[in-house]
């Protein structure tokens, strides 16, 4: 009975020294199926473990990996980075408590350890800006909008391969102590972003803005002609100041300005197709178109900016009667030929009054004026005053200041070379029933043509 007690104990002694052996060997070394940076540290010391990452931390490369599939790899050793031995393989083994060994059967650990890292920040610093993937980087892009002569052309943002100094430094620092053997550029967030893209608010608030007012087509009409403004036009008005746009008003102005330019008849010379003479060449007077330069001006502005689509007429200081054949006079107007003395009134193309005249009376000075002007108003019974006269007429049609036609009963003579030396006081005197046939078929606005 002793006997079984005594190897009782016994065995059980010997099964505690033995296994208090193991967990005094494992106090020192690592478990087996233990791993550090992926390499076998089964039995290792932590002397050991830390020989392994000086080792590892000695032969350790970093490679850069850049968007474009460019690669650089980095030595830490010259970028001004050093290590040391550090407490972290104490700590991993204390996590191992050798009383526990037997865990060893069921478990294995895996551990990322890493010496200690030391940098030189301006060497580091200055060393990072001497990498190849620093100097040859190209700068982004912003997206931006260019004026075109018909309109405008956006263009995208440009990437680039610029790296940002400051968020490089980080990521780097952040993989050589973790001692990552890859860092990619474009994960990390390495590389200038540009600062306005096509869908920024600067962008599309711009671009709207133009799309409306190149959106707009005025057509003014003259007749049979138009005159368009469109994108083409419009593009010449608007002023770019990087992502702001504005209409110039200076511009619009000067648009209208040759506008009237180019349509304006009011006292410009134009061609005439007369009775006798053929085509002639007539000026002056009140007749003709005009535009009223600054009100349409005001006008084509807001027209713009409201991208309005319309067909208008111009605003007009001065109307003429028509824009079509025979100029800006058509074919309804009564013509003058002081030459010939003779008055010609042609309604729609018709003839309807055909007779002689008598005008100014030129050896005492009161030459009619040869112009393009039209009838003001009709009146019937006016009398006529001058600085010694005041002399009654049934018809009264004045056309240029104090000169009209009217009819001169006290005539028994007209055309030929009266007017010479008994010519009027510049007024146009017609016979009486002649007279009463203009006056009843003419109208307000009628052009009258007198030349010489």
């Amino acid at each position: 009975m002793w006997k079984r007690i005594r190897w009782f104990v016994w065995s059980l002694f010997a099964v505690l020294m033995i296994y208090t052996g193991i967990s005094v060997y494992f106090m020192e070394h690592f478990f087996p199926g233990t791993s550090i940076n992926n390499t076998n540290a089964e039995y290792l010391t932590v002397d050991q473990v830390n020989a392994l990452l000086m080792n590892q931390a000695q032969a350790y490369r970093l490679t850069l990996l850049g968007r474009e599939g460019e690669t650089e790899e980095i030595v830490p050793e010259r970028m001004g980075v050093t290590y040391y031995e550090t407490d972290a393989a104490g700590q991993a083994k204390r996590l191992q408590n050798g009383f526990l060994w037997p865990r060893i059967f069921w478990q294995k650990d895996s551990y990322r350890l890493a010496a200690g890292t030391d940098i030189d920040e301006e060497q580091f610093h200055g060393a990072v800006r001497g990498l190849e993937l620093v100097k040859n980087g190209k700068h982004p892009q912003n997206a931006w909008v260019e004026l075109k002569e018909d309109g405008y052309e956006l263009h995208e943002e440009q990437p680039g391969n610029r790296l940002s100094i400051r968020s490089l430094e980080e990521q780097m620092k952040g993989a050589i102590v973790s001692q990552f053997p890859e860092l990619d550029l474009q994960e990390a967030g390495c590389y200038l972003s540009p600062g306005i893209t096509a869908e920024s608010e600067k962008i599309t608030s711009l671009t709207k803005k133009l799309d409306q007012w190149l959106g707009s087509e005025i057509i003014y009409e003259f007749g049979p002609e138009n005159q368009v403004v469109d994108e083409r036009v419009i593009s010449g008005f608007i002023h770019l100041d990087g992502y702001e746009a504005s209409l110039d008003g200076e511009a619009v102005t000067e648009w209208v300005n040759e506008l009237a330019e180019s349509r304006d008849t009011y006292k410009k010379p134009r061609r005439f197709k007369s009775t006798l003479r053929g085509v002639i060449t007539v000026k002056g007077g009140n007749y003709g178109w005009q535009i009223d330069r600054e009100t349409e001006s005001r006008a084509l502005l807001a027209h713009i900016e409201q991208g309005d689509t319309l067909t208008k007429e111009p605003a007009y200081t001065q109307r003429g009667n028509v824009w079509s054949s025979n100029y800006d006079i058509g074919d309804t107007y009564i013509e003058v030929d002081m030459g010939a003395q003779h008055m010609w009134f042609y309604k729609n193309g018709q003839l309807i009054v055909d007779t002689d005249v008598v005008t100014g009376n030129i050896s005492r000075g009161y030459r009619t004026p040869a112009i393009v002007a039209s009838i003001k108003y009709k009146a019937r019974n006016a009398v006529l005053r001058g600085a010694d006269y005041a002399t009654p007429v049934k018809y009264w049609m004045p056309f240029y200041g104090n000169y009209g036609i009217h009819d001169a009963g006290w005539r028994a003579k007209f055309g030929k070379d009266i007017y010479k030396t008994d010519g009027s006081h510049g007024c146009v005197n017609t016979p009486p029933a002649n007279m009463k046939v203009l006056f009843e078929q003419a109208e307000k606005g009628t052009p009258v043509i007198l030349y010489y």
